[in-house]
């Protein structure tokens, strides 16, 4: 195909992409979340996030790595590709920073990181260190552009002052890849094996720096070839020696890291899972392939070699931050999350902006060449960017996508009307009988409106003693306290019967049973008069009939009323929730466990237990034993006990144990501790107790007043 119709061609379908995409992410603000994208309560890190932002940082990262070979390692020849890994660089933290705008749910609150400083978040650092290397990115673009506007003294400057800049680039872009592999770190339990590690921030920094490279080789053999500039072959094969260097030692960690943490069964057996298969393909993309073919000089010095290699790394790496952040948690979190068309299409929106400003600034500025050498594409550039020049340019490249926005816009819309382009709704979710009574006289009755199993327990009768007590209200008028609107003809009707969906609002009033109860035209007229969606004229056009037979109808006589039921969920919380936080005290307030906080009703024990730190043993039996040298004997023998329990045949414990039973006078079962850690080989602790066995055993009783010696952990 000739390049100039192949250039039009991408460009084309850039536009495309942009504006399709660019159509529904500004729906995606309009409608939420919900609606443009299919991520869940389980998995929220969605595409955006993962592939966008995670595995986008990572195969960007060629603007600092060919910054410390040139500047480390002083291997200037690699200066050509220097303004170009800087522009990729600069574009790929800047569509990442992008998406990350489209997949946060509070987006206008991105400034909060800047004031608002958390330094024990991961997240914060990667905030800061992704921004600010954005930021210097850009200052390295600025003189490239600069050079063709009439500001010389300008662009020597910042030539000039761009060092600490470059050496600040590399700090900032080393911790953030480490950064972003601690992330995972905190999911130990969550993330499958293969890819959870205490070794992901070495891992993700070298994995990042061999896949940047390789990414800045496909770029550069893709512009060449587009328009039509030589090759620097010499400087491909040292850009591949390099990406070899630094996937083969990402290799080696991996293999280093399987071996020390036992993982080589979930790939050779017995824990085989279908994520072994994910994963090995992923690995051999990732390392094996690109190694093999960058490894000789005959593979560095073949173009096809290194479209080859360089795909495949670029596949794999991208491969790897996508099983880390999204197909590691599938299993743990027992459901799939697979993005939505929309999400993609907003995901490579981004991506075909950052392609389209690229070719601008490739076309018309000198990214491949120093100012004054020849363009290998044949295009003249004046030195001094004129206005004729981009009238010229940008004209008609404008008119063109506007055709294409005219022809896809509406397409987009159509085509996504059902999800992407249309508000969110959520599920139907029936309400069942909402309330279970575990005894005849209903003194305490299980909610469990959707089945779940997860109920909470109210005390129905509590409630009526307190609002008696409390309240001075007659035992029988405490009902309507809480059922605070009955049906016509009905008191204390169930929630179940307004409030009839978990989630979506449901009409309490169907205009159908109506019609044939009106006993005159007169009243139907007036009636119709009313307008149901003002809060004021809906309470009265409910009155004017049911003025006594709604039980609680007269209380919404000041504040209007709505027929339409919020869902079961929300008036729940709405009704006792508000209720419990104006009665309860300043103290209740901030209790945990009061009732206006979740875990006043919600029995989220097993929760909380979850929550709280696990106990060491090993932490036990050292505080035991600071007790013991206090006097503290039974404390610090409630210490040894509970570290027993966890790690049963410690000699480390069972020694500290015997000790104290030993001083206390319970010879018997300082011996049968002191035999039990003696069987243990090998271990310090086990031949201290072996010979406080013998002394004991020859009647030959230790000092009371020596202290124990501190033993090793067991």
């Amino acid at each position: 195909m000739d390049r100039a119709k192949a250039n039009r061609l991408v460009k084309d379908i850039l536009w495309v992409v942009l504006i399709a995409g660019g159509v529904l992410g500004v729906l995606r603000f309009a409608f939420g979340l919900g609606a443009s994208t299919a991520m869940l309560d389980s998995m929220p890190w969605g595409w955006w996030k993962i592939f966008n932002m995670v595995a986008g940082a990572a195969l960007a990262t060629s603007g600092f790595v060919v910054a410390a070979i040139i500047y480390i390692f002083k291997a200037d020849r690699y200066r050509k590709v220097a303004r170009l890994s800087v522009l990729v660089g600069f574009l790929g933290y800047g569509s990442s920073l992008l998406a990350l705008g489209f997949d946060v749910g509070l987006p206008h609150r991105g400034w909060h990181p800047v004031f608002m400083w958390n330094p024990h978040s991961f997240l914060f650092e990667v905030f800061w260190c992704v921004s600010l290397y954005w930021s210097i990115t850009a200052l390295e673009l600025i003189p490239l552009v600069s050079e063709r506007f009439p500001f010389p003294k300008f662009t020597h400057l910042m030539h000039e002052v761009m060092l600490p800049f470059v050496v600040l680039g590399v700090t900032l872009s080393t911790m953030h890849h480490s950064s972003l592999g601690s992330l995972f770190m905190a999911a130990p339990t969550r993330l499958h094996p293969l890819w959870h590690s205490m070794w992901i921030p070495p891992e993700f920094l070298v994995s990042a720096m061999g896949g940047g490279l390789a990414t800045i080789i496909l770029v550069y053999l893709g512009l060449t070839w587009l328009t039509g500039r030589d090759r620097d072959m010499h400087v491909l094969g040292g850009l591949a020696k390099w990406s070899a260097i630094m996937l083969g030692l990402f290799a080696v960690i991996r293999v280093v890291d399987f071996t020390l943490h036992d993982k080589w069964t979930f790939l050779f057996g017995p824990d085989i899972t279908w994520e072994s298969y994910v994963f090995g393909v992923e690995f051999v993309l990732q390392a094996i392939v690109p190694v093999l073919l960058f490894a000789t000089p005959q593979g560095r010095r073949s173009v096809q070699a290194l479209i080859l290699g360089g795909g495949s790394a670029f596949a794999g790496l991208t491969a790897n931050r996508l099983n880390t952040g999204i197909t590691g948690f599938v299993t743990s979190s027992q459901e799939v999350y697979l993005p939505m068309v929309s999400e993609l299409l907003v995901s490579f929106a981004i991506l075909a902006g950052a392609g389209l400003l690229f070719l601008v600034l490739v076309e018309r500025f000198n990214i491949l060449e120093e100012p004054g050498q020849r363009r290998g594409d044949g295009v003249e550039l004046k030195p001094i960017w004129s206005r004729d020049e981009a009238e010229a340019y940008f004209k008609p490249e404008l008119i063109r996508a506007a055709k294409i926005a005219v022809l896809v816009a509406p397409i987009t819309i159509f085509a996504f009307q059902g999800r992407g382009a249309s508000p969110y709704t959520p599920l139907e979710q029936p309400v069942y009988t909402s309330i279970l009574a575990d005894d005849e006289m209903r003194a305490e009755l299980r909610i469990d409106a959707d089945r779940d199993g997860d109920a909470v327990l109210f005390p129905h009768l509590k409630h009526q003693q307190w609002f008696e007590d409390r309240k001075g209200i007659e035992a029988e008028q405490t009902c309507v306290e809480c059922h605070h609107l009955s049906v016509p003809e009905d008191e204390n009707t169930t929630c179940r019967a307004c409030h009839a969906d978990m989630e979506l609002t449901t009409p309490m009033f169907v205009m159908a049973r109506h019609e044939e109860r009106f006993k005159k035209p007169e009243d139907r007229e007036k009636f119709l008069s009313y307008d149901l969606d003002d809060p004021e004229q809906n309470f009265m056009a409910c009155f004017d009939c049911h003025d006594e037979s709604m039980e609680g109808l007269a209380g919404y006589a000041d504040k209007g009323f709505t027929h339409e039921a919020p869902g079961f969920r929300e008036a729940m919380h709405g009704n006792c929730l508000t209720c419990h936080r104006r009665e309860e005290t300043e103290e209740e307030k901030s209790d945990a466990m009061s009732l206006g906080n979740c875990y006043g009703c919600h029995d989220w024990a097993e929760a909380v237990a979850d929550m709280e730190p696990k106990p060491d043993a090993s932490q036990l039996w050292r505080d035991g034993r600071e007790l013991y040298l206090e006097g503290e004997l039974d404390r610090a023998e409630e210490l040894y006990l509970k570290a027993r329990a966890l790690e049963p045949e410690s000699p480390a414990v069972l020694y500290q144990l015997g000790v104290l039973y030993r001083v206390t006078g319970r010879s018997e079962e300082a011996a049968e501790v002191f035999r039990q850690a003696a069987q243990v080989e090998d271990h310090k602790d086990a031949v201290r107790a072996r010979e406080a066995l013998d002394r004991l055993e020859a009647e030959l009783p230790v000092p009371e007043d020596v202290e124990p010696e501190l033993g090793e952990a067991g």
